[in-house]
């Protein structure tokens, strides 16, 4: 297909119905969509930037070239354009040129992505060489910006709609096998008699995980999977799910196990047995599996059938669990929930959320859990629980965990382990106790995992969610508030508050500290300042990073008395416990609703209260009016 081609396709939609089936989330929508616009508008890069109610900005989601670094990421925070002229709501065709950290020869465009007075992002539009604004290329800008409105805000509802499409499409196939009236004692019968007719001198055995009423003197034995018979084939192939062959030299005789398989467990063992050494070839391999996988389906079916009322009940449960932890909540509410539901539908009396930290050993004990693992109880289990789990990661169902691990010293009973994996990657575990030995059955265990494997992600999203907004707000040295934080923050104070004190901080000769210890060291007394800071003042006020070695604190409420004191303690703390040994000057400003301020007037109260401490030889704390 030819450039001018494409072109022509796009005049009328710039992504086609047929092109958003195949789209799966707004990742792929987006980069199809610059795509789509940098073919139709011919132009040299496209790059997207979206409004972001974290960071209050237009921020860049996309970019059509491999050169990301070349582009601000703020339209408003790196002067792009200014907010009064968003306010203004006209379609306006902006110069994009300061989108660029360093001016080109390109000419570039800034078009809003907006309908009516609703703006939701900007499109960066950069060509190698003059490309006039005609009324063309305005009408053609008109075109994307409507279009991409369109799609963009559309595709949240768009993918929830594939995704319920996708349920529907599974609950009708599962309602197809639950309206089954496959009888399985029939398909067993034909299955004997197939193996018979085919291979009459093979004789087969029917081993079941489950007693059925054998009326028909079925060659059908009861499964023993207890640990007395763990190394026997017939064992391995119903743990395992896979075809298991053994000869036996003495008694000349030669064995094939399938697992009896359905789309949700492994319900026995189909035996194939016969009087001679042979190896069963491909051919008969394939054709006892399929027969092994009817048999499978079929005692599926009627198990289904029987439980059908119980499954409808845990479904309800897993989707009532699954929909509200997917509204987006707090990592402490995504505990609760989960450990209100585990107690109140399984009688779970114990529940431990640990999350691990990255790929290390370091883990987190979420608050939420119950009392008896904020304990040496979870230190044992660290040391010898968790790196199974995070080998093998596989659950750990035990009846009588006392029994089964006596050399680790615990009086747990009923114990369940629950391995949270997103990605192949362990997350965490959920822990869960009740002191009766054996009280949990392994339908309870089955569907508990199930419920931690819908929840694992509900745990790392509100996980990266939290941490991605403490990032946000937070200096990345000095782990202090950053400048924009403490801002809004003053500003909330100075609008709702009776009085406050602000101190601004500078470190004391701190070019010297650099040049006589290096920037490294630098740094590190950065941080011990900002530790003192932040002990001094955590439960009264909060401490951010001005910039450079310069610091602040606001302590909302505080008179100027009780202001002065602290910043006095300040002094003398850095001056004590710092090392090596440094001191920092204080500029102090107050206010309250008796002598009304702004933000900026008390910033600059502070920063004159600091000039004049410098002046007067540095190490202490000055309040001018």
């Amino acid at each position: 297909m030819t450039h001018q081609t494409n072109k022509h396709d796009l005049n009328n939609r710039l992504v086609t119905n047929d092109n958003l089936l195949t789209i799966n989330s707004e990742h792929a929508l987006q980069k199809e969509l610059i795509s789509r616009i940098k073919l139709y508008m011919e132009a040299e890069y496209v790059v997207l930037y979206l409004y972001s109610p974290v960071s209050s900005d237009f921020e860049l989601v996309q970019v059509s070239t491999r050169k990301t670094n070349q582009f601000k990421r703020f339209l408003y925070k790196d002067k792009v354009i200014n907010k009064d002229v968003t306010d203004d709501k006209k379609f306006v065709i902006h110069n994009g040129d300061q989108a660029l950290h360093s001016l080109t020869t390109s000419i570039n465009y800034l078009i809003p992505i907006q309908q009516d007075q609703s703006i939701i992002g900007y499109m960066l539009l950069g060509y190698s060489k003059g490309k006039i604004k005609t009324k063309e290329f305005e009408k053609r800008c008109k075109f994307i910006c409507k279009e991409s409105y369109s799609l963009l805000n559309n595709t949240k509802t768009h993918l929830q709609t594939k995704e319920q499409a996708n349920k529907y499409e599974l609950m009708y196939r599962v309602t197809q096998k639950l309206n089954s009236s496959m009888n399985p004692s029939d398909v067993l019968e034909e299955i004997v008699n197939t193996i018979q007719s085919i291979y009459p001198y093979f004789t087969c055995n029917l081993f079941l995980s489950r007693n059925y009423k054998n009326e028909r003197k079925l060659p059908v034995k009861e499964l023993n999977y207890n640990d007395k018979y763990a190394e026997k084939q017939s064992i391995q192939a119903f743990l395992t799910g896979e075809m298991r062959q053994e000869q036996n030299i003495e008694k000349n005789k030669s064995y094939l196990f399938a697992p009896l398989r359905g789309k949700q467990g492994i319900y026995g063992v189909l035996q194939i047995k016969v009087k001679q050494l042979i190896q069963f070839d491909d051919d008969a391999i394939d054709f006892f599996r399929i027969l092994a996988d009817s048999a499978g389906n079929a005692l599926e079916n009627a198990q289904l059938y029987e439980q059908s009322t119980q499954l409808i009940s845990d479904l309800q449960l897993i989707n009532e669990i699954t929909h509200r932890l997917n509204a987006n909540l707090r990592l402490a509410d995504t505990a609760n929930f989960l450990k209100e539901q585990l107690k109140t539908s399984f009688e779970v009396e114990d529940i431990g959320f640990i999350l691990f930290q990255d790929d290390s050993t370091d883990y987190v004990l979420l608050q939420q859990s119950s009392d008896c693992f904020h304990s040496d109880l979870l230190d044992t289990l660290a040391r010898d629980i968790f790196p199974v789990i995070k080998k093998q990661k596989e659950a750990i169902f035990v009846g009588d965990f006392e029994k089964k691990y006596p050399q680790i010293h615990t009086k747990l009973k009923s114990v369940m382990m629950m391995p949270m994996i997103q990605s192949e990657e362990l997350k965490g575990i959920v822990i869960l106790l009740n002191h009766q030995p054996n009280f949990f059955s392994f339908d309870d265990f089955k569907l508990i995992r199930s419920i931690v494997q819908h929840s694992t992600l509900a745990f790392v999203n509100s996980q990266l969610r939290e941490q991605l907004e403490q990032s946000l707000i937070t200096d990345y040295l000095t782990k202090l508030y950053a400048r924009r934080f403490l801002d809004e923050k003053c500003e909330y104070h100075l609008e709702n508050d009776e009085r406050g004190v602000f101190l601004l901080i500078d470190i004391d000769d701190f070019k010297n500290i650099n040049d006589t210890y290096g920037h490294e060291m630098g740094d590190k007394l950065l941080v011990q300042v900002s530790h003192i800071l932040r002990e001094c003042t955590e439960e009264i006020g909060f401490a951010a990073r001005w910039g450079g070695e310069e610091l602040a604190v606001y302590l909302p409420e505080l008179t100027t008395e009780a202001g002065m004191k602290i910043a006095s303690h300040l002094v003398i703390d850095v001056e004590e416990k710092t090392n090596p040994s440094i001191t920092i000057s204080i500029g102090m400003a107050c206010w309250n609703r008796y002598r009304p301020i702004n933000m900026q007037q008390l910033f600059d109260q502070a920063d004159r209260s600091l000039y004049e401490a410098k002046r007067l030889g540095k190490n202490g704390v000055v309040k001018i009016n």
